[in-house]
């Protein structure tokens, strides 16, 4: 199956091991996961709170780009990316003002359908397909499958439960993990306010770390490259202003499938995560 693949800015740049895991796997589904060539920046977290035809602008550029394709789909593994696209589409779906600014000028593409990456996996290619690829289990493993604001708003993302969601533990259950019940698993991290205000940041990241601690969680799971490098590289600073230790490891969950389907923790980009995973990889082991 060809998918169109908007990577974004994170995934080339600071979370690059979710890009290279992302690839593998999806080639273990035959996913052939096409690069988006030229593709600009989607412009989240603030072109749209600066000017909406500028969002709605980088948004059809990219779905544009994409329908040139003729995949019919196209994916993103960052929740950010993912909403721009989504937002976008459907204000050209929505906006017959709007749709014509942008046709008269060849640059809009609304009939592509637009997933985030989890969603695509789980819906197009199906949980039973994954489970049948695993070869080797992740038995042993307590984890706690964050969500943040992967499936909000409801309105403009379509997938799973926006404030009890389910695909990933259902995922990672299938991978032969366990999962816990946590509190926490739709909670925002902050990602928005990682520069303007950090002290929020802190406070947030170390309410879900808490959380998933008290949960007896072994490691957090993200689908969010901004989730997953707020929870991962500020344990350090929770612990020097509160003195709470975590050292609770923040893995994405393309990285747990990998491993699943047999691919080395090297080759996934364990080796790039801040927090120690060793203690996870040697309970599968």
């Amino acid at each position: 199956m060809d998918v169109a693949y908007y990577p974004g800015c994170s995934a080339h740049m600071m979370a690059r091991e979710y890009d290279q895991s992302a690839r593998l796997v999806c080639r273990q589904l035959d996913l052939n996961l096409q690069e988006i060539d030229d593709w600009n920046c989607c412009g989240a977290s603030s072109a749209h709170s600066f000017d909406r035809l500028l969002a709605a602008n980088l948004g059809a550029r990219n779905l544009a780009l994409a329908g040139q394709m003729n995949t019919g789909c196209v994916t993103s593994p960052c929740p950010c990316c993912f909403i721009a696209l989504k937002t976008a589409s459907l204000e050209l779906k929505e906006n017959e003002e709007l749709r014509g600014v942008f046709e008269a000028g060849g640059t809009s593409s609304h009939e592509i359908k637009v997933t985030h990456l989890l969603q695509l996996l789980t819906e197009e290619v199906g949980l039973d397909s994954i489970t049948s690829r695993v070869t080797h289990r992740l038995s042993g493993l307590k984890l706690a499958a964050y969500y943040g604001c992967l499936t909000r708003p409801a309105r403009i993302v379509g997938f799973d439960d926006p404030e009890q969601p389910v695909s990933l533990d259902l995922l990672l259950e299938g991978l032969g993990a366990q999962t816990v019940t946590w509190s926490h698993k739709a909670e925002c991290c902050g990602g928005a306010l990682a520069q303007a205000r950090t002290d929020i940041v802190l406070d947030l990241c170390g309410e879900i770390l808490e959380a998933a601690r008290q949960a007896g969680a072994s490691a957090i799971v993200a689908a969010c490259p901004l989730c997953q490098i707020n929870l991962d590289t500020r344990q350090q600073a929770i612990q020097a202003r509160n003195g709470t230790e975590f050292n609770l490891p923040v893995v994405y969950f393309t990285q747990l499938m990998g491993l699943a389907f047999g691919f080395s923790p090297r080759s996934l980009g364990f080796n790039r995560l801040l927090t120690d995973p060793s203690p996870i990889l040697q309970t599968l082991k």
